[in-house]
């Protein structure tokens, strides 16, 4: 029992050791380098994950279900455009963390439908926001969330130096979205 319960802590030390790896561009980001930020040896790092492929994936699906389960949270805190704008922030840090793993991810989002799973866990993400918007008469109530996902990849795609732009142009997409 206690090997599963090691196993299960060393894999998420690799995970947030990586994320901490490749938000760093100055960093090399290697292999190596990931296992020592974790404080394991490569090959417990190549156990958990054989390629880095794997690693990426493992990386970008905790983000995302980070991201996804923030929609909840703001909107049980916030009113919910000030809570849709927050996810999108939230949604643009974490795209802007994994610049430094895009090779790695573009096959890991091209393989196995995982392009739709990722827009339908987003997706569900901000409907819990727009169900609530629709229901107080702050949100438009005939906005798809997929719409919102796509434009808000689109925003974070075409402005990932410019976050000012990426800021007025979330702040124009929530605009649009407000009733009234």
């Amino acid at each position: 029992m206690a090997d599963r319960a090691d196993a299960v802590r060393n894999r998420a030390r690799l995970v947030e050791a990586a994320k901490r790896v490749f938000a760093d561009p100055a960093r090399p980001h290697g292999p190596e380098a990931v296992a020592r930020e974790a404080g394991v040896g490569v090959g417990t790092l190549y156990r958990h994950f054989p390629t880095a492929e794997d690693l990426a994936a493992a990386v970008y699906e905790d983000d995302l279900a980070r991201v996804a389960d923030a929609a909840a949270e703001l909107a049980a805190h916030l009113a919910p455009p000030d809570a849709l704008r927050a996810w999108m922030d939230r949604f643009a840090e974490r795209m802007a963390g994994k610049r430094a793993m895009i090779d790695a991810l573009r096959s890991v989002l091209h393989g196995e439908g995982r392009v739709e799973q990722t827009r339908e866990r987003l997706a569900a993400g901000v409907r819990i926001i727009l169900d609530r918007g629709a229901a107080d008469g702050s949100l438009l109530p005939d906005v798809d969330a997929d719409d919102i996902v796509t434009a808000l990849v689109g925003i974070t795609v075409a402005s990932p130096a410019d976050p000012a732009r990426a800021a007025r142009l979330m702040d124009l997409l929530v605009r649009g979205v407000r009733a009234g």
